[in-house]
């Protein structure tokens, strides 16, 4: 992804929306997840800090784990996401 932390806005409402998506869940994300620069190549990834919230629902946790990874490793960029969010909106109408 072009640049994560830029585009964590977009990145949140994406992991939100997915949820519900695939679960029918409606889960407040806040503070399950940061921004932090990887040690190694200084790139911003994204952090999993899951709480007891997330930690409790083992598939959940997964499955945010994965989408987490493939953000982290440029599998999803900026435009896929985007395209997602427009398509979930579709989905709702």
């Amino acid at each position: 992804m072009e640049n994560i932390f830029e585009n964590k806005d977009l990145i949140n409402r994406y992991l939100i929306l997915s949820v519900w998506q695939q679960f029918n869940l409606k889960i407040d994300l806040k503070g399950e997840y940061i921004f932090a620069e990887n040690i190694v190549s200084k790139k911003t990834i994204i952090a999993a800090t899951f709480s007891d919230k997330i930690l409790s629902q083992p598939i959940i946790k997964t499955f945010l784990s994965s989408i987490i990874t493939q953000i982290n490793i440029g599998n999803l960029d900026t435009d896929f996401i985007k395209n997602q969010l427009i398509f979930f909106r579709k989905q709702t109408k």
